[in-house]
């Protein structure tokens, strides 16, 4: 099953036989059986024909609309209505207990992955500040259990943020390189536009996990629900930011196959790829999605692990019980 990223603008999905198209100008840019695909992402305005519409509603095959940019819009889908999940949803967010245990292990499990980055980079390459930042968050770790709201532990989560981001930029050994901390939209230099890219292209993979499992992507614990706001999987996405996104973007640059040369800044003074290396990264990131390696004595890629993830979770909210996304050793 392939994912299909629509980069070009102007450009028209359009069903023929039983084949997706992608055609600018007359031209197809590309085609591939409807059976072979798992998603359609929409990274540039793009037109999508009534019976192309149709025949991925029919299939259950969902289209993410969002930009290269890093802004993620919403998307298409016949979702999953399984009432008796979504009710069970309601009543564990209801529940202030279980909705606090669920919230302190996202929140537990993003620091750890934060931390494990930050010692990774500090074993290779030293650098007392990474060996500070860490520690920070150990420490911040720690105090997880004793808060006692979900605000409280927002708290935590925004601190651990702030000294993470603070050191992230010594990660980057590409001279030429500059991370001054994090911003986004629009994202104002390279780093960020990586960093951005990533997240919006994981936030729809977990979206459509999530919807698989008929869960109400509306209603997370962490995020408030807000109108026309995937809040349930921003949660997950907490999870997964350093395992995928962050250590490819780093990979990316230290390695030299990114550099500040490869970006342009657009009229809204948002930095972003250019189109040629917008493909280039597409490819990158799917690598990063389904490259299988070894975890707990089988073999698995972070695609499946994102889907088994949100079966989990599915189960423990039917169940009741309480729920803990795995820590990765990055």
């Amino acid at each position: 099953m392939s994912v299909l990223y629509v980069t070009q603008p102007g450009a028209e999905l359009r069903k023929h036989a039983n084949r997706l198209r992608v055609v600018f100008q007359g031209e197809v840019l590309a085609a591939l059986p409807l059976r072979e695909v798992q998603r359609v992402v929409l990274l540039a305005p793009a037109q999508v024909s009534a019976a192309a519409t149709r025949a991925l509603l029919k299939a259950g095959i969902p289209v993410v609309y969002c930009s290269r940019r890093g802004v993620y819009y919403g998307v298409l889908s016949t979702g999953c209505e399984d009432v008796e999940c979504w009710l069970a949803q309601v009543q564990r967010w209801q529940d202030a207990e279980y909705r606090l245990g669920l919230v302190r292990s996202i929140v537990a499990v993003k620091i750890r992955h934060q931390r494990s980055l930050l010692r990774r980079h500090a074993r290779n390459h030293p650098d007392p500040f990474l060996g500070e930042a860490a520690g920070q968050l150990t420490r911040l770790l720690g105090t997880l259990e004793k808060r006692c709201t979900i605000d409280e532990v927002r708290g935590v989560e925004g601190h651990a943020a702030a000294v993470y981001f603070g050191v992230f930029g010594k990660c980057i050994r590409q001279e030429g390189v500059v991370f001054e901390g994090r911003n986004r939209r629009p994202p104002r230099d390279p780093v960020n536009a990586l960093l951005s890219l990533g997240y919006m292209l994981l936030l729809g993979e977990i979206n459509h996990a999530v919807l698989a499992q008929g869960l109400n992507v509306g209603l997370g614990f962490l995020h408030e629900p807000l109108r026309h706001r995937p809040a349930l999987a921003l949660d997950l996405l907490e999870v997964w930011r350093q395992p995928i996104v962050d250590r490819l973007t780093l990979s990316l640059f230290n390695r030299g196959i990114f550099s500040p040369a490869h970006f342009e800044v657009q009229p809204s003074g948002a930095v972003c790829l250019k189109a040629e290396e917008l493909r280039r990264y597409l490819v990158l990131y799917e690598r990063a999605l389904t490259n299988p390696f070894s975890s707990s004595g089988r073999t698995t890629t972070f695609r499946e692990a994102i889907r088994c993830q949100a079966a989990e979770l599915r189960k423990n909210i039917l169940r009741g019980e309480p729920w803990s996304p795995t820590t990765w050793e990055l």
